[in-house]
């Protein structure tokens, strides 16, 4: 026979492995999206693994799946209220059903009763309806809200990948930069050892060496920085390590200002929103001038009751309500003031947002366009600066040239590659603000 101790901690050690199981689920789920080793990740894959883990996203869902519940809370007043319920009751009977007694007493009795009781709305000016339509404008405008805050990711995304492309790249050029500074010390140790150069062309070498390693190690902490933003805008839980696929080439992108600013007006999620919250104030200033008018239903009882609990029967009731609203201490007409205020207010919001989506419209057309023109300088720049730096390199290794030119050119050379590397990535950045301009989600 088992020992009852010994199947008490079989069952907590089964426990816990279940609880592992499913806080490792997550981590797990995450990592079958990864690519295979050796296979870098491309931008769609990230904005999909964005799209799919960022909290923030859940958390507008979160939201979207609240509104849908209060669309079906105002859709209950459509339906009958059933209530079932129980009461005691001690007072005076001087009227008793059909019949009045001949005078006025004030002898107490006991009334018991208990029963099912139905209420239905006939008809209230508009008031269900109305609310309802509230609800649902909200939802429409929360759906809204999640799309703007998926655009904000997917560019996110976009920025921190460019930016890991980015620091790659100048990473190269900066290990180019001390490839080329120990070629240029070994040959300054070899012309100091055959007394053609003084010391100082070694010592000077030996410098822009240490320099040119300490920009290595800070290109190599940028790009260790760019991964983690990059895991951060993905929404990632962990500190992932993968590869990702170099993206950078330039595709012109034949897009006008104006085709930008319509698409912008006609499908930007903030517009959307400020509509559908509009719609939804219209509805509301409905609904508080329905509190002007009547409203109707009809109620049905069937309790079981009488005066002592030993003795109760059974009686059906059916009538109806028509509730007037006479006076309500000018209630009703501040809650159109207030609704008619607020909506006038989302209009001037609408206006206010059409302004600013204008010039971030502008504002990432201008960039693609300067980006665009730097690249065509940067890369002519970048061609100039190798030739210069052959040429003086050239002057140093045949021994009439001096180490100040290599090390100007050295520096002209890695600024253009760097300039160069920039515009592409503003190029590329540029794209994404106008995509997310205009409202598009990928």
């Amino acid at each position: 026979m088992r020992h009852p101790r010994k199947k008490e901690k079989f069952y907590q050690w089964l426990g816990g492995l279940f609880i592992l199981f499913l806080w490792a689920c997550p981590a797990l789920a995450q990592q079958e999206e990864l690519p295979t080793q050796g296979k870098p990740l491309t931008l769609e894959q990230c904005t999909a693994m964005a799209l799919k883990y960022h909290p923030s996203l859940r958390a507008n869902q979160a939201t979207i799946e609240a509104s849908k519940a209060r669309v079906e809370q105002a859709l209950a007043a459509y339906y009958p209220q059933v209530d079932l319920s129980g009461n005691y009751t001690n007072g005076t009977s001087n009227y008793s059903g059909i019949t009045r007694s001949g005078s006025n007493n004030w002898t107490f009795y006991d009334f018991y009763s208990v029963g099912p009781s139905l209420t239905q709305n006939i008809y209230d000016f508009g008031r269900r309806a109305n609310n309802v339509t509230i609800n649902r404008e909200n939802v429409k405008a929360t759906e809204e809200d999640l799309t703007t805050a998926k655009q904000l990711v997917v560019l996110n995304v976009k920025q921190a990948y460019f930016g890991v492309l980015q620091t790659l790249r100048l990473i190269q050029v900066a290990e180019d930069l001390v490839k080329q500074d120990k070629q240029r010390l070994e040959q300054a140790q070899g012309f100091y050892q055959a007394g053609t150069r003084p010391k100082i062309d070694v010592t000077k070498a030996e410098v822009d060496l240490a320099n040119a390693e300490l920009n290595l190690i800070r290109a190599k902490n940028n790009y260790q920085l760019a991964r983690v933003t990059l895991n951060n805008a993905m929404g990632l839980r962990e500190s992932l390590s993968f590869a990702i696929e170099d993206s950078m080439d330039i595709k012109p992108v034949q897009v006008t200002l104006d085709e930008i600013l319509n698409l912008s007006y006609a499908q930007r999620p903030e517009l959307l929103q400020l509509k559908a919250r509009q719609r939804s104030l219209e509805a509301t200033v409905k609904l508080a001038q329905s509190s002007y008018y009547p409203t109707l239903s009809g109620n049905a009882s069937y309790l079981y009751r009488g005066n002592q609990v030993e003795n109760l029967y059974w009686d059906l009731f059916i009538g109806a309500t028509l509730n007037i609203p006479l006076f309500s201490g000018f209630s009703s007409p501040n809650q159109v003031a207030e609704a008619r205020a607020n909506l006038r207010n989302l209009q001037a919001q609408e206006q206010n947002l059409k302004l600013n989506i204008r010039l971030e419209a502008e504002q990432a057309f201008l960039g693609l366009k300067e980006a665009d023109e730097r690249i065509r300088v940067t890369e002519k720049a970048v061609g100039h600066a190798q030739e210069n730096f052959e040429l003086a390199n050239g002057r140093y290794q045949v021994g009439v040239g001096f180490p100040l030119e290599v090390t100007d050119a050295e520096v002209l050379l890695a600024n253009a590659r760097a300039n160069y590397i920039q515009a592409l990535y503003d190029y590329k950045v540029s794209e994404a603000r106008i995509e997310k301009a205009m409202g598009i989600n990928r």
